[in-house]
């Protein structure tokens, strides 16, 4: 987030929850290692995320779409089909196509904005391998039907758990509950590095594959663990490894997740508390049955004749609020894979309808009293 963007609003939509211990931290990095990934911080972290998550395996990764391209390349083949929702980011749908495997798009339940598990069945073929799952503003998908889905078509199922870091379902971390979960340490997530994300699983050959294809298709993961004398090519694989530089950052983020977490909770409670008498005129974020949100954004739906001019008010105010995904289905990628506007109507009226309204650890009470004011007034 630039400068000039900061100036631009006076309250932003996030804002990293970053301190002298990440600063610290990243230099420490620097001065004693070459910034390369797989060293002494990046260790640190998938340690650090394996007793915290209570996972086998962490491989820290340059991005969270990087953990989503490792899931699906483990997983999938070509002709295989994968259900999603549309509503969600192109990192996805390009995971499933990259590995050779064809995205299916689902609907989405009207009050969660996640995967309609109803849905989910009526798209099953014989082609299906596999379903992903996002975990919308860190609020949990219906994860136990879906299981259950899951164990009676023998499907996989990978979780995209990029607004979800330190939210849980039935006590539970979202991202664990999977053959595969991923993580984004995106600088607008709740745990922010800049870039970077973390693929884990309890599979031991998910986990093992995830590792050559993560290390250029060599086996240099097993060569650093002093399991071989040399490493070499052994299979297709990407570049997908997180510097060390970001892991030291990631990590101290990781330290402070229930920090965060807590503090976020505390202002979508009083957040959800001001914006009570205007239950009326907009729509409220829900709260799903045993999930424990993380809050990674707060979103609520006005009629679509007014959503645009509503977001258009509150930036005139100097608050940075905006609209979230424009469907996948309804996109031009959509369109080439032979689908149509109407195709899936809840999710395009969520997506016409909603917004995103400031959400992060320091938003100050006074600001959320300042946000709910010009909301009525503009609403």
């Amino acid at each position: 987030m630039t400068s000039a963007h900061l100036a631009k609003f006076k309250i932003p939509l996030h804002k990293p929850f970053w301190g002298k211990e990440e600063e610290h931290a990243a230099i420490d990095a620097m001065r004693t290692g070459t910034g390369v990934g797989d060293l002494s911080y990046s260790e640190l972290l998938a340690q650090t995320m394996a007793q915290k998550f209570s996972v086998q395996y962490v491989l820290p990764t340059n991005s969270g779409t990087a953990a989503l391209e490792l899931a699906c390349s483990c997983l999938l083949k070509q002709g295989d089909e994968v259900i999603l929702p549309s509503f969600t980011f192109a990192s996805c749908a390009n995971a499933i196509l990259l590995s050779g495997a064809k995205p299916v798009f689902c609907d989405i339940d009207i009050k969660t904005y996640n995967i309609n598990p109803a849905e989910i069945e009526k798209l099953i073929t014989p082609k299906t391998r596999a379903v992903m799952v996002v975990h919308y503003a860190g609020l949990a998908c219906d994860m136990e039907t879906i299981s259950k889905i899951a164990q009676k078509y023998n499907l996989y199922v990978v979780e995209d758990a990029a607004h979800a870091l330190g939210a849980k379902y039935k006590g539970q971390y979202l991202g664990t509950i999977s053959d595969i979960g991923c993580y984004s340490f995106h600088g607008t997530k709740n745990a922010a590095s800049g870039e970077g994300g973390a693929f884990i699983t309890n599979d031991k050959k998910a986990n093992k594959l995830a590792e050559i294809i993560r290390e250029k298709g060599t086996d240099r993961s097993s060569f650093m663990r002093g399991e071989r004398k040399k490493y070499s090519w052994v299979g297709v694989g990407r570049s997908l490894v997180l510097s060390d530089i970001l892991s030291a950052i990631a990590l101290e983020q990781i330290k402070k997740l229930d920090q965060i977490t807590q503090l976020r909770c505390q202002n979508a409670e009083y957040f959800l508390e001001k914006l009570e008498k205007l239950s009326s005129k907009i729509i409220l974020p829900t709260k799903s049955e045993g999930s424990e949100a993380n809050w990674h954004i707060f979103a609520i739906r006005v009629p679509r004749i007014i959503r645009d001019k509503v977001i258009s008010d509150l930036r005139s105010f100097g608050i940075e609020a905006s609209f979230h995904y424009l469907p996948l289905h309804s996109s031009t990628m959509g369109k080439k894979l032979g689908y149509k506007a109407g195709d899936l109507p809840v999710t395009e009226e969520v997506a016409a309808t909603l917004i995103r309204l400031p959400m992060y650890p320091q938003l100050k009470k006074s600001e959320m009293d300042f946000i709910a004011a010009v909301l009525e007034k503009v609403v």
